[in-house]
């Protein structure tokens, strides 16, 4: 007798769940997640294989799988594509919830009961996915993949990207059929997305657990990776069709759409971007389009509008953009734009920098912003009063205007609260310059400090006095990505090696992992009256360009915000001039596109600016800007070797300075290539004959 032959015991009971599975040529995982499958804590299930046409291993292994669970069932067809394959496994379905599982994946062991039971509560819900776990070919995690958890949010990010992904979802089977559906034409493309476009518009609903439930594999030859470029115009096909059906079915809808992903992602989503990689003259996403109409009837404000322009045509709208931002009372910002589109030098003497009105009387001051809607503050605070030494106070301030009440219990004689800036934009300014002591630590909402991050910054800077930045990374936890027990997660990805060039290239900058002499202040190259919400990164990133931090063994805590919706057009557009204005040695190199309209004499003095950049320590060369650095100096210099910033490419990022020559001079990268070979073996040689002797 069949194992678990009770837990479908005839042809004529109903199991609660039937999980449906297409295999093609799927030998080397298809037993994994099978396995997967038949471990649920949750037995009443029966598994449709749907082998579609399979030239491997894959028949046999599902035959024995079927031969020795009767909860199993094989079908095979010839090859239909993978949405014919889930299609008949969709029709051969006896249960009235269907999940779903590619072949070479796999589910954690509660997946199907906490969906099933979720929908048995939410009879308003047509589909229930989850957060997943991404896996390379090993089955090591490689990362996090993370879903909007309401229904209203993954209505509007479905038109921004795939906001609930096919492997990891339960559907009622009857609202599938009655959308007719899979695709049977699409054979490499995403038949998935076209299936959820069809509930969403009959009004299905549709959202994610916060668990994380499915481990999806990254695997070269699977049906994701192999057909990338058909799927990618599948998608743009579909989500055009679908937007267009719903402003057909309710304007006003199609314009809270395009308005929330726009606000959200100004510059475009990530499925956005990989359109751009894959196609050479990819669509305006419906949302885009959607916006510029609404704008063009004057229904968006004008920053607004002219900002989400430049962030998709930077030249072509930098002096509109620069006239707004002067008119909006942030002229630094509208230099930037100029500088960077090379209509302009950004005059330094301009910046304001916030400077401590008060001696400094103590070791340390750590800062506390709060905003609004801030439910840790409380937690936070004595945490840090808790790891606060002696001789340190800390400062708690509001960064947009509310009110800050601190109950009588958490009274300190080193905390103090500030009254509300005049202005929320002079909120970081004002705290900065009040603060005592000779250093400056931060604790922003969600994050927390190890329990020796300020006691071990303060003996690494008191060990060396020319250390002036100390650093700790963080732990990354997801709190929309909740493991077994409803604890967020912590971030899986592999790390490298944490340093000033790492954390500026992957831009991991944190103000709240970093203990700073305050003469630093005086440093800092940017406006913080003008970097809004992005102000607390645009610090962490301004020292980190300015000074070499020492890196502490320990780990602080950092929740990620959940994904949601809301404005970032300023966050964005702020980012991207700051990293700019940064990365470049204060604006010394505008944007590629202004190079040719550049006179090579000056070309040559911005070179020279990034030389001097390098050897005051304003410049830090990183994978962020090593290229963009590297083009510029070949461009504007007649011998780059002369140059100490490409003498400094060359040693430590040689790839990139080699190919930057390359493109001006073969014959010069060439012997600049043999030359370094020929040094490596020199050196290697005279270490041999030095440990001969």
């Amino acid at each position: 007798m069949k194992p678990h032959a009770d837990a479908a015991d005839s042809p004529h009971r109903t199991p609660r769940v039937s999980v449906l599975m297409a295999a093609y040529n799927c030998a080397a995982y298809i037993g994994e997640a099978i396995d997967s499958v038949l471990a649920q804590t949750m037995p009443d299930l029966e598994l449709i294989l749907v082998d579609d046409g399979s030239t491997d291993h894959s028949p046999e292994i599902m035959a024995r799988y079927a031969a020795q669970d009767a909860r199993v069932t094989v079908h095979r067809q010839e090859n239909q594509g993978i949405g014919s394959a889930t299609n008949q496994a969709l029709r051969l379905a006896r249960a009235p919830y269907v999940a779903i599982l590619d072949s070479d994946d796999a589910m954690e062991p509660e997946r199907l009961a906490l969906q099933a039971d979720y929908l048995d509560r939410h009879a308003d819900i047509a589909a229930v996915g989850s957060q997943w776990f991404t896996m390379n070919t090993q089955g090591e995690i490689l990362g996090i993949d993370r879903q909007p958890t309401d229904p209203d949010s993954l209505f509007t990010l479905m038109f921004a990207y795939f906001a609930l992904h096919h492997p990891t979802i339960m559907a009622r089977k009857e609202a599938m059929l009655g959308c007719g559906g899979y695709d049977t034409t699409v054979k490499q493309g995403c038949m998935d997305y076209g299936l959820f476009s069809k509930l969403l518009l009959a009004g299905h609903r549709m959202t994610n657990l916060p668990k994380l439930l499915t481990r999806w594999r990254f695997n070269p030859s699977g049906a994701t990776h192999g057909n990338a470029r058909a799927q990618t115009e599948d998608c743009i096909r579909i989500r055009a069709s679908v937007f267009s059906a719903m402003a057909a079915q309710d304007a006003q809808r199609a314009n809270q759409v395009a308005l929330a992903l726009v606000r959200a992602f100004p510059s475009g989503s990530w499925f956005d971007e990989k359109v751009a990689q894959l196609l050479p003259d990819p669509p305006l996403s419906p949302a885009l389009r959607r916006w510029r109409e609404l704008a063009a009837r004057g229904e968006i404000p004008d920053l607004e509008a002219v900002c989400v322009d430049w962030l998709h045509n930077e030249q072509g709208n930098a002096q509109r953009l620069a006239g707004l931002l002067k008119s909006s009372d942030l002229p630094w910002l509208g230099q930037l734009v100029l500088g960077k589109a090379g209509c302009a030098r950004i005059d330094q003497d301009k910046s304001v920098r916030p400077t401590p009105t008060s001696p400094a009387t103590l070791e340390l001051s750590l800062l506390v912003p709060t905003q609004a809607d801030d439910p840790e503050l409380l937690v936070r605070i004595q945490s840090g009063l808790d790891a606060l030494p002696d001789n340190a106070e800390m400062i708690v301030f509001s960064t947009d205007g509310a009110t800050v009440d601190l109950p009588a219990s958490l009274r300190h004689s080193g905390l103090r609260v500030l009254p509300k800036a005049s202005e929320t934009a002079f909120a970081w300014q004002q705290a900065l310059s009040v603060t005592r002591g000779e250093s400056i630590a931060c604790m922003a909402a969600g994050c927390r400090h190890h329990s020796e991050f300020l006691a071990g910054s303060m003996a690494a800077l008191r060990a060396d006095t020319n250390c002036s930045l100390v650093y700790a990374a963080s732990d990354l936890y997801y709190q929309d990505a909740l493991d077994a027990s409803g604890n967020p997660v912590k971030d899986p990805s592999p790390e490298p090696r944490w340093a000033r060039q790492t954390l500026l290239g992957k831009d991991r900058g944190n103000l709240s992992c970093m203990v700073f002499r305050r003469e630093l202040i005086g440093r800092l190259p940017v406006v913080m009256a003008e970097t809004g919400r992005a102000t607390a990164w645009a610090i962490a990133r301004g020292l980190l360009t300015c000074a070499e931090p020492h890196i502490l063994p320990l780990r602080n805590i950092e929740f990620a915000s959940k994904i949601g919706l809301s404005s970032n057009i300023m966050d964005v557009l702020v980012r991207r001039l700051v990293t700019w204005y940064l990365d470049t040695g204060l604006g010394s190199i505008p944007a590629p596109d202004a190079w040719p309209q550049l006179p090579a004499d000056q070309g040559l003095e911005r070179v020279r600016e990034l030389d001097t950049g390098l050897a005051e320590n304003m410049l830090c060369v990183h994978p962020g800007n090593a290229a963009l650095i590297a083009g510029f100096a070949v461009r504007f210099s007649h011998v780059p070797i002369l140059h100490p910033v490409y003498r400094h490419l060359l040693a430590h990022d040689p790839a990139v300075a080699i190919d930057a020559l390359h493109k001006r001079s073969p014959l010069a990268a060439s012997v600049y290539k043999s030359g370094r070979q020929l040094l490596r073996i020199y050196t290697k040689t005279r270490k041999t004959i030095r440990l001969g002797k």
